[in-house]
């Protein structure tokens, strides 16, 4: 005779969110709040990656021979800090659970908001970001880590797929919705210094809300057996040593590695490509390029967002190191061929922009789910933080060598040599493949 424990405890390994079976424990109302969360997250670094071109023009007055570089030391200074306490964040919630430092990340980046715009000297603005990095550290490491709690292994593609989907819905609301609030402040008699301020502050508004709900909606606590408590040092200690002696998660910190760079091709240089277009090369006015580099870089988030469902199936049927291989490759076409584009904002530039869109999107998510998969559940946040750390460093490299190309050689360079990165690491995912032979979607670490 089946108890009543019996039926709730099969009730709870078969609940589903959508198509994605979830992890006994996690509720409909857990993973709504994550896609909430994933939103919010992409949303607000995307927003300040974005309108942090508006600061450093309108209120700084970087000169425009000089916009490469101050965007490569901006985010060389906000990846130094995430470098430094990405891993300790993964430990830390290993013992005290991902809501709070998810909650955290938010009120952190509210506060950051809130002194942006009041930065007065680019000295000022680089200490503002560097405190930001901090909050950023939080949320892009729990937003991984609570995407590999949730779902169960054989549907981990897809709910990486739909974590994909808010994403780019956060990144196209940023884009669509409130690029536009300077241009709209400005129409109501704002001034350009006072539109953008208004801006950042509507912003903190939204990241203190935000983080209310995050800490309600997700699931208290940790997955996993409890274990003897261990010091936040022993833990990331064990992150490193995991992914010592596992190739594939050698293969996931590599794509971890160029994917953060992808995010700040997108993010900021093609941004700053096409505002610097706009003013420079067409004479618009700052607002009215901030919108038409908004409307285009739209368009590189809706080709993501059409692309997400396909690439979630294929990240469940394939092998997860394949999936890289294939996600590689994409990225290499989309970053080498926008690369070679003299105009962003011409015609010719629709296609390259929309494969972009899919190169970008298939390398941060194929990353993702094989973390997932190869992660041990007792040490999973310090092995995504581990993750976090090698993505930070990347992003140092890249926004360095980027920052450096866009200024002296030209705006598409940067864009080339992420796609050449890109190309290596497809190498490297050969060979793993090849080292490590076939293994099946559903199998667990």
């Amino acid at each position: 005779m089946t108890s009543k424990a019996d039926i709730s405890n099969v009730d709870e390994v078969s609940v589903k969110f959508g198509p994605v079976h979830l992890e006994p424990g996690v509720t409909r109302w857990n993973a709504r709040t994550y896609m909430f969360s994933a939103f919010w997250t992409i949303g607000f670094l995307s927003f300040l990656s974005f309108l942090q071109n508006y600061v450093l023009k309108e209120h700084l007055g970087i000169a425009g021979n000089e916009l490469g570089r101050a965007v490569g030391n901006l985010a060389l200074v906000g990846e130094i800090v995430l470098l430094t306490v990405s891993p300790f964040f993964g430990a830390l919630s290993d013992k005290i659970g991902r809501r709070p430092i998810f909650a955290m990340g938010f009120l952190w980046i509210g506060v950051g908001f809130a002194l942006y715009p009041l930065a007065s000297s680019f000295g000022m603005l680089l200490a503002i970001k560097a405190f930001m990095g901090v909050g950023a550290a939080a949320l892009g490491g729990m937003m991984a880590t609570v995407l590999s709690d949730y779902p169960q292994n054989r549907s981990r593609g897809f709910m990486a797929a739909m974590s994909g989907w808010a994403n780019g819905l956060g990144a196209l609301f940023m884009i669509l919705v409130l690029s536009r609030l300077p241009s709209l402040f400005v129409s109501r008699g704002m001034s350009d210094q006072q539109a953008g301020t208004f801006t950042f502050w509507t912003m903190t508004i939204m990241a203190f809300i935000t983080a209310v709900i995050v800490f309600k909606g997700l699931k208290a606590g940790k997955p996993g057996e409890p274990q003897a408590r261990k010091n936040t040092g022993a833990l990331v200690k064990e992150g490193f040593g995991e992914a010592k002696k596992n190739p594939r998660l050698q293969l996931a910190l590599a794509e971890s590695f160029i994917a953060r760079g992808d995010l700040l091709m997108i993010g900021t240089f093609l941004s700053l490509w096409l505002i610097h277009t706009g003013t420079n090369m067409h004479g618009m006015e700052i607002a009215d390029a901030t919108k038409q580099a908004g409307r285009l870089s739209g368009l590189v988030q809706f080709a993501a967002l059409l692309w997400a469902p396909i690439f979630g199936i294929i990240l469940d049927r394939f092998d997860r190191a394949t999936t890289v291989i294939l996600a590689m490759g994409l990225a290499v076409i989309g970053y080498v061929g926008i690369g070679l584009v003299p105009d962003p904002t011409s015609p010719a530039a629709t296609i390259p922009l929309i494969l972009l869109g899919v190169g970008e999107f298939s390398a941060i998510l194929a990353g993702q789910t094989l973390i997932a998969q190869e992660a041990p559940v007792k040490i999973r946040g310090s092995v995504l933080g581990v993750f976090a750390f090698c993505g930070a460093l990347g992003l140092i490299v890249l926004s360095q060598a980027g920052g450096y190309l866009f200024d002296t050689v030209g705006p598409g360079a940067p864009f080339i040599l992420v796609g050449c990165v890109n190309g290596l690491v497809m190498l490297f995912a050969i060979y793993v493949r090849l080292k490590t032979g076939y293994k099946s979607p559903k199998a667990r670490q």
